[in-house]
């Protein structure tokens, strides 16, 4: 299986709304507060490496975003498909966590649904440490 990873266009939007709103994927969080067209066109234009998508004969079949400022560096909407997952989120990882240790972080933190054993079996396969579970608060402004 040939899994080639690249930086996300415009034109790739359709099939990563479809991973993003696929619930095995990594829980169907499409929300439109972060992740309409217009979102990640502007943050592609701000850092066009901050979303890299996993491609096997030109399909779509994953995609995470990069976030990172001199503090801290999080991997963001981590969606996968079911077949062939890890070796997809394995390629995906390796490749985030180079550009973010190029970036100068020495480590790198991702969020996933609290007691879900699928997320928690892929971070592990993925040699994350588990932290403690925690309550996402939010508002809209």
């Amino acid at each position: 299986m040939n899994i080639k990873i690249s930086y996300y266009q415009d034109s790739d939007y359709e099939e990563v709304l479809a991973l993003y709103n696929d619930g095995k994927t990594f829980g169907g969080q499409y929300d439109d507060a972060r992740d309409t067209k217009e979102k990640l066109s502007t943050l592609i234009e701000m850092k066009i490496w901050s979303i890299l998508v996993a491609k096997i004969d030109n399909r779509i079949v994953g995609t995470v975003t990069l976030f990172e400022d001199s503090r801290a560096a999080w991997l963001y909407r981590f969606a996968v498909q079911k077949e062939n997952e890890l070796e997809i989120s394995k390629k995906l990882s390796q490749e985030a966590l180079s550009i973010l240790k190029e970036k100068g972080h020495s480590q790198v933190l991702v969020y996933a649904p609290a007691e879900n054993k699928n997320f928690e079996n892929r971070y592990l396969q993925l040699a994350f440490n588990k932290g403690g579970d925690y309550t996402c608060y939010w508002r809209d402004i």
